[in-house]
């Protein structure tokens, strides 16, 4: 018996089906006649999984399983991270992108509203002409009416003067 199989405690409870948790509760109980201690590391016969679980072992070793996922785990790692630097630099052009953009829209808009300001600006000039031709037309048509008064006030006194009794 001393050449059957051991198990590490993940392998046990991944071919048992049950948690990690579940195997340590059970190692003080009815697994403890099974666990072994293997350079500090506790190990279970792999009989304890077909007497207490009623599964049989028939798998190949799990180190050989192991090695393959890690190195299909490394290459998917490098995949993984190359393609995670791919869409940083993506996103990188996206941002710079949209920060010229920006500019853009920024330069844009100031340009409409000096524009908008500069449309004021002429619009106030022309109502200022207008208002100030305005007041040179009433200010001469007021002129106008003075003078005129003053020719009906003279020609009055002239016709005054002259009929005037002596």
């Amino acid at each position: 018996m001393n050449n059957e199989k051991l198990l590490t405690i993940q392998e046990f409870a991944e071919l048992a089906g049950v948690s990690k948790q579940t195997v340590y509760k059970q190692l003080n109980n009815r697994l403890n006649p099974y666990c072994q201690l293997v350079d500090n590391r506790k190990m279970l016969k792999s009989s304890a999984l077909l007497e207490i679980y009623g599964v049989s072992v028939e798998q190949p070793s799990q180190p050989k399983v192991d090695s393959f996922v890690n190195q299909n785990s490394t290459e998917e790692i490098k995949f993984l991270r190359a393609q995670v630097e791919r869409l940083q630099a993506e996103l990188e052009k996206e941002r710079e992108h949209n920060r010229e953009t920006d500019r853009q829209l920024l330069d844009t808009l100031n340009k409409l509203a000096e524009s908008q300001a500069a449309d004021k600006q002429k619009e106030l000039a022309e109502k200022i002409i207008e208002g100030k031709r305005l007041m040179e037309k009433t200010s001469n048509h007021g002129n106008h009416d003075v003078k005129m008064h003053k020719k009906s006030f003279v020609s009055k006194n002239i016709f005054r003067n002259f009929f005037k009794k002596r």
